[in-house]
């Protein structure tokens, strides 16, 4: 599908042809990347680091900036340790790299983010797939080669649907040495949990076999990556992933916006309760439409029609009303091309039900 032409956004909007529409998509979940406390102080980092530290953090690019960032991150998700990389695809090259000195195999769920996949064959895995979703499919996979040493790679929250890995079974279907359970939460960080912290938190997991990764774009609304969990395995990604030894970090810049938006997520309970209250709304809203959302607190919304030149139709009369719902091409999606909806913690209740009003009149 072509790209979107954005010339200007905000955290509900974005302008496209000189048009100002209400925008439902994209992953910025609370709002953050047009905070003015985040904005303040990506400002403040121009001006005392500039763009781009230049090289590698375990040469001279590194910055007290990073070492703080990656303490926060570790102190956020209740972790003992935190590595930063150039952005999520690349946190999970890192961590399947670290894993790949005593984990010969990568059990991945079928539909998992194909950056699981790319960075377990990067990494020289074997890789077999376990039904979507299905603990019980990854024990049956993990006692085959319980010996060669196992990996499961999930996502967290899957991006195409909103579905949530049931992290308890993967857990409990892991075998009891070599084994790692690694967690792609880019759609669950500053989402789930009662901190926000992720789909650890919401499952209220504490166990030495977990791996999280995550993107700082979409929650933080922010740039970077990182790798985050017991301090034994985030120094093995520090000593040997190539990927994280042989790249330049974050710029320290948006490194010292990313600690903004950490410090806001933690002082202003605020923005979590309105994400969840506009996510509640919508999806009361598509019920009420006739349509089957999940029952998550997540802020993900998808569905198809019968027909790809009916949604076409009904995206093409959204737009032409001012509202934007992206009509997608995805992996994982229930067909195809569908519609995927997001909401934020900046939409107001008023503009969720523009969305819910707007669906009405044209899906009818």
């Amino acid at each position: 599908m072509p790209r979107l032409p954005v010339t200007a956004s905000s955290p509900t909007t974005i302008t496209v042809n000189a048009k100002e529409l209400l925008a439902f998509g994209g992953c910025n979940y609370l709002g953050l990347a047009h905070h003015p406390d985040v904005l303040a102080a990506m400002r403040e980092g121009l001006a005392r680091f500039g763009i781009s530290t230049t090289a590698s953090r375990e040469t001279t690019g590194n910055t007290t900036i990073h070492d703080d960032l990656e303490r926060d991150l570790a102190t956020f998700c209740r972790q003992e340790s935190a590595i930063l990389s150039a952005e999520g695809y690349t946190a999970n090259i890192a961590a399947a790299q670290a894993l790949t000195r005593d984990h010969g195999v990568a059990l991945i769920d079928a539909k998992a983010h194909r950056s699981l996949r790319s960075a377990a064959a990067a990494a020289g895995m074997q890789i077999f797939d376990y039904e979507h979703l299905n603990p019980d499919s990854a024990a049956w996979l993990a006692r085959q080669y319980a010996d060669a040493g196992v990996a499961i790679f999930t996502d967290g929250v899957f991006a195409a649907d909103g579905a949530l890995a049931p992290l308890p079974g993967l857990l409990a279907a892991l075998p009891k040495h070599r084994a790692t359970l690694l967690v792609d939460d880019c759609h669950g960080f500053c989402v789930l949990g009662s901190r926000g912290s992720g789909t650890v938190e919401h499952f209220n997991l504490d166990d030495p076999r977990i791996c999280i990764t995550t993107t700082l774009a979409k929650g933080l609304g922010v740039y970077g990556g990182s790798v985050i969990g017991r301090r034994a395995f985030v120094n093995s990604v520090r000593d040997h992933a190539d990927v994280y030894r042989r790249s330049t970090p974050p710029p320290t810049p948006i490194a010292m916006a990313a600690r903004a938006a950490i410090a806001t997520v933690s002082r202003d309970p605020a923005l979590l309760a309105s994400l969840r209250r506009n996510t509640d709304q919508l999806r009361q809203g598509l019920k009420d439409l006739g349509l089957s959302p999940h029952n998550a607190p997540i802020p993900i919304f998808t569905f198809a029609l019968p027909e790809a030149d009916a949604m076409q139709r009904v995206h093409q009369a959204l737009l032409d009303e001012g509202v934007y719902a992206p009509f997608i091409e995805y992996p994982g999606g229930p067909t195809p091309r569908f519609f995927r909806l997001t909401v934020c913690a900046s939409h107001t209740p008023a503009q969720v039900s523009t969305l819910v009003a707007a669906l009405k009149r044209h899906l009818a």
